[in-house]
């Protein structure tokens, strides 16, 4: 089983940013339907537990999303900074045994 990330919004609110969602342990289902046992969106907003049946719809989706938090894999672009900061310093200092 596989992740698929898709572009997409949710269903309900069309005026929504595009998310990148993830269909969890996804198995195809014909030729635009999966099978997921959750799917949610990088950040964070769970649409379906359980497992569920996903039709995929052409809504028009850009490549990317335009959720800043989605692009910033789930986390605020400030955060994602301190973080890179910190794997910078944190890869600097030798290792000893």
């Amino acid at each position: 089983m596989v992740e698929v990330r898709i572009v997409a919004k949710a269903l309900e609110d069309f005026g929504d940013d595009w998310h990148w969602v993830v269909l969890h342990d996804a198995e195809p289902r014909g030729e635009r339907a999966y099978w997921a046992s959750s799917v949610d969106t990088i950040c964070g907003i769970a649409m379906a537990e359980g497992g569920v049946v996903v039709t995929l719809h052409d809504t028009g989706a850009p490549d990317q999303p335009d959720c800043t938090r989605c692009l910033n894999e789930g986390v605020s672009p400030g955060l994602r900074l301190a973080l890179d900061e910190a794997f910078k310093v944190a890869q600097a200092v030798p290792v000893s045994r």
